[in-house]
Parts: C-alpha cells; structure tokens; sequence
C-alpha cells in the first residue's frame, strides 16, 4: 500500500478509485479489531439499526449499507470533501451514543476530518459534534449530549491522506427505555380497536364509513385548523358569567381549550384511519401550542365577594373536558405517529402533571358528571405518565364514585355518600336529595343528575363507561363494568337502559330533534319517571352522546340484551349533523367503538 510519502515520490495512485488507494483492500492492509466493540457511551445499551442508509457519493464495490454490518473490514468509501452518509432510523429516536470505525485510522498516518448532525424531518439538520479521528482502527466512542432524532448525517472532509470518506463502521445506539406498566395506546382506545375500525373503513363498511366521512367533514377535522391557546384560562359558569363580567373579572380560552381539544383528538383520530401525516402534525401542533402556553386553570381562587363561591367555577370542567381529549390525542400519535418525538412526550407529560392533576386528582363534591370527568383525566395522566402511583389513587376514588352516582337497592333506602379526601360528604337523607335535585323515588338504575336533566347524565355515564373500557383496555379487573356478583347487578348497565329509554320519549315528543323544547310546557317522560319536573331541552344534545362504549361492552362482547340503549343508538346514527357526534369530553364513539373487539 502507498502512504503518503511514497505516493508522492512514487507517484503512487493514493486518491485512486480502484487499486492500492480506496479501491480493494491489498494483501498489505491490516485489518484489526474485526468485530466492533461495546456501543458509545455508558447507559447506552439499545443498538439503533438504521432502517435505511443513503450516501452523497460512493464507490460500486463500497456501499453505504457496509457501515452497518457490524464488520469493521468492510467500508463505505466516497471520492470528494464533504461527501455524506445519512442513517434514517425511521422513526425519532433518543440518540446517546455514536461510535466510528475509520479504515486505515493511523496505519499510514490517516487521520479524519468529520462533522456529525442530526435531524427530525430529513431536511433540517443540526450540529452534533464534529471533531478529527484518533489514529485507530478500532471503533470510536464520540461523546454528546443525548438528542432526539430520526437522522444522523456523518459528513467527512477528507483526510490527512487524500479527499477520500472511507467509514467502516457507523453505530448509533439509545438508552433503553423502562417497561411500561400499562399497554400503550391504552387511553379509551387500543391498537387492536384503532386497526379494527381502520379496515372497516378501508372496506367500505357500515356504520364506520359513514361516521369517518363525517369526522372528516367537521369542524374539529380542517386541515387549516389553528389552535388558540391562553396562558391562564378563566372560566365562570353560565349562571355567574356576566356577574363575573360585571365585577371586572375576565373570561378567558373557555372556548378554545375544549375546541381545540376536540380538534387534537379528532385529527388524531383521522391520522390513524388516513395515514395522512397532516392530521397527525395538526394534532401535534395544536398539543404542543397549549403545552407551551398554559400555565393555569383558574378555579378556587378568586371568590366573590358577597358569597364566597368561586368566581371561575368551571374550571373543573374546563379541565375534564379539554384534559381527556388532550391526552388520548397524545396517547395516539405518542405511539403510532414517528413524527412524534421524545420532546413532545417530554413536553406533555410535564403539562399534565403541573396544569391538570393537583386539580382533577381528588374530584369534587358537587354534580357527578364534574366528578366523572374529573377522575377521567386523573386516570389518563396515569397511564399517559406511566404513574402506576398516581394510576391506584385514581382507581381507588373511581370504584367508589362509580357506585355513588348510580342507585341500586342493594344501597338501602338512599344512594351512596360520594367520598371527598377519604371521608364521606354527605351523611343525612336530605343532603343526599338535594344533590340528586330531589327525586319523587330511587329507583334501579337512576343515576345522581337523572331529575336535573339527560344531558349532564350522560356526561356522568359517559365517563364512567370511558373509564371502564380503559381499565378494561389495561386489563384491570377493577373496571366499573364488573357486574356485582354479590347482588347480581351492573349499576351501568341499569342506567344505561333507564335513561336511554327517558332520552327515547324525549325524542318522540321532539320528532328526533336534539335540543328543541318539549311540547307542551310541562311534558314529562310516562314510562318509570322518578322526578317531579323534566329540563324543557333534555339537557342539550349531550343527551345523545356517549352510548355506544357501554352497548359495544354489554350487547357486542356480552350478548346481553340493551333494547333501550340499542334502539337510541340507532336514532342517533341515522342523524346526520356532527354536534350529535362530538362535544365536551365525548367524541365520535360510533367511529372507535362500534362493534370493536
């Protein structure tokens, strides 16, 4: 072999493509260290295999594939300073280490010149490290800051001996990730549900063709979507809206944190069923916008002056409503999206957990439906959070609650005291009836907002059944669909059919119209209806929404007959407007869970 003396007394060919220079190894080229070494950096232990290797330039005989087969006498050469090779590890990685091998490093007095980078998207790359080979052909440890990337681009320019890139071994490696306690996706919806209803669509089959076409044609669903966040959201309730006003304290991103909510979760939901990476970084984006700039939900603090009472009140809802949808947006793309990165999990794993759970952790005292959504969002960022602490404080309250906001006789002649911080809330008959606004009788089934109106009953229900479908998802025995088999009951169940056939005689009155006001003045329900007045307007269209994850759970894995609940489903399906689809926590159930294993 020529080193570069000798090549130029000689007139040896030491830049040659072929021959004694980076061509074919010769009989005299030492070959050492045949096998590559341990991988970079301490902690370092997961080999990232690239899923794809691409070079600016490179001899026939010297592919850029050689430098990933782990054989330190193979190579990847290209003529030219600044010739490149680009790994792609298909998907964003955590990068902590990065190891070289150099062809001839030091036997003829080589030495590298090199630059390392990284990128997300394949076309922004930033600098890593960049520095000069040691004199060895051994592999090379390079240290850096651990980075998130998808791309690693080793640039070589030339060396001591001539302009050649001649790279043996490129090994990138990550720190291998702590098991998951919990299955992922796992929030509401599994993998095996999400491609369950992917084929159905892909096929062309009914219900779930239907439903997509009308995700896709809502509001929550434009490609041109724009998040709005606030830094502080301050929400009264509609009944101390204007006295709040009045008294000079603002209102702020009531609206938009549950719109946009809705948007991160629909488009979340469209990306897996489209394959379309616009959804899935419209989603990304809209997350990410609020992660970076709510700081607050503003919700004991301040008071009215004349009564105490918190002036933003729905802060709890605010939370519940935009929290759930929030996280199984997040959940989705964290774990089928590579557009996703170790950043974005980063980013909202910390905003979940200093925005929303000290609020949300302990639920409320007040209506059930606030409790519901309130343990919902706990429940999330436990799993979200992989939080197995958090996880069991938040099943603890769940099993309780969901029995105090359903009646059953086996409770005795009253229904369960809610639990606030351990200790029950209520204690004597009449507090009890008052929060469950006076019914004229407890009956099987009723459920704690039945006599206010069917709307925030079903918000409650609606929770109550997400919760158990993602406990049932986790594989948790605890789930709120577990019959009771000391009493031979299922309080959801029961109350489910209830209030679905109260919601049927509503939709008599009204033709099937949603949100419209009985007639006449002063109708109510005739069949089992245990209260002394009935909301005009049933509650709003919240009153249709949130059926079919019960059903799917009773009737479809269990067989068990829900004539109520399954005649509703079926009004409502034939519906063709979206806001009966969508709106606060509950979104496009027909679309996840209609008929899903």
């Amino acid at each position: 072999m020529c080193v570069a003396l000798a090549a130029v007394l000689a007139g040896c060919a030491g830049d040659a493509d072929t021959g004694a220079g980076e061509g074919s190894l010769t009989d005299g080229d030492p070959v050492l260290d045949q096998k590559p070494s341990s991988l970079a950096a301490p902690g370092c232990t997961v080999r990232l295999t690239p899923a794809s290797l691409v070079a600016s330039v490179a001899q026939a005989e010297n592919p850029a594939a050689n430098i990933a087969d782990g054989n330190l006498a193979t190579r990847w050469s290209g003529r030219g300073k600044g010739a490149y090779v680009t790994a792609d590890l298909g998907a964003t990685q955590s990068i902590c280490g990065i190891s070289l091998g150099w062809y001839n490093g030091g036997v003829d007095g080589r030495i590298y010149d090199y630059a390392l980078s990284t990128s997300t998207d394949g076309r922004d790359f930033s600098p890593l490290v960049s520095g000069k080979s040691l004199p060895s052909t051994s592999l090379q440890p390079i240290e850096f800051q651990p980075v998130n990337a998808r791309y690693v681009r080793l640039t070589v320019n030339g060396n001591t001996v001539n302009d050649y890139a001649s790279v043996t071994e490129l090994q990138i490696a990550g720190s291998a990730a702590p098991a998951s306690p919990f299955v992922h996706p796992g929030i509401l919806v599994s993998k095996e549900q999400l491609d369950f209803v992917k084929a159905k669509i892909r096929n062309g089959e009914q219900p779930w063709s239907n439903e997509y076409q009308l995700a896709r044609g809502s509001r929550p669903a434009d490609r041109s979507y724009v998040a709005d966040p606030v830094p502080v959201v301050k929400c009264s309730t509609p009944g101390s809206k204007q006295k709040a006003i009045d008294l000079g304290y603002e209102q702020a991103g009531c609206d938009s944190i549950v719109n946009d909510a809705n948007a991160a979760y629909t488009q979340a939901l469209l990306w897996y069923y489209s394959g379309d990476a616009q959804y899935a970084e419209n989603a990304r984006g809209i997350l990410n916008a609020w992660a970076r700039t709510l700081t607050a939900i503003s919700f004991d603090q301040p008071r009215f002056p004349d009564n105490n009472s918190q002036v933003y009140a729905n802060g709890h809802f605010n939370a519940g409503w935009a929290g759930t949808n929030f996280l199984r947006a997040a959940e989705i793309l964290r774990y089928t999206y590579s557009g996703w990165t170790a950043a974005d999990t980063a980013l909202q794993e910390n905003h979940f957990r200093t925005v929303y759970w000290d609020l949300v952790k302990d639920g409320w005292t007040g209506g059930q439906n606030r409790t519901a959504v309130m343990n919902e969002v706990a429940l999330d960022i436990a799993i979200f959070t992989n939080d197995l602490e958090k996880y069991e404080y938040v099943v603890s309250q769940v099993q309780h609650s969901s029995k105090a906001m359903i009646y059953m006789p086996s409770d005795g002649g009253q229904p369960l005291s809610p639990i606030y911080q351990g200790r029950p809330r209520y204690t004597s008959g009449t507090e009890l009836a008052s929060i469950w606004s006076n019914p004229t009788r407890y009956i099987a089934g009723l459920e704690q907002e039945t006599c206010r109106d069917l709307g925030h009953t079903q918000m409650g229900m609606s929770s109550l059944a997400n919760m158990a479908e993602t406990l049932r998802i986790q594989g948790d025995p605890r789930s709120a669909y577990g019959d009771d088999p000391e009493h031979d009951e299922n309080r959801l169940r029961e109350s489910f059919e209830l209030n679905a056939d109260y919601v049927l005689q509503y939709l008599d009155n009204t033709r099937n119209r949603v949100g419209v006001e009985v007639s006449p003045a002063g109708w109510m329900p005739t069949r089992s209806w245990p209260c002394s007045s009935f909301s005009k307007n049933a509650g709003g269209h919240s009153a249709v929404m949130g059926w079919e994850i019960g059903y799917n759970e009773f009737h479809n894995r269990r067989g068990i007959s829900m004539p109520k609940t399954e005649a509703l489903i079926a009004r409502v399906r034939a519906m063709s407007s979206a806001s009966t689809r969508f709106g606060n926590h509950i979104g496009w159930e027909t679309l996840t869970h209609a008929g899903a294993p």
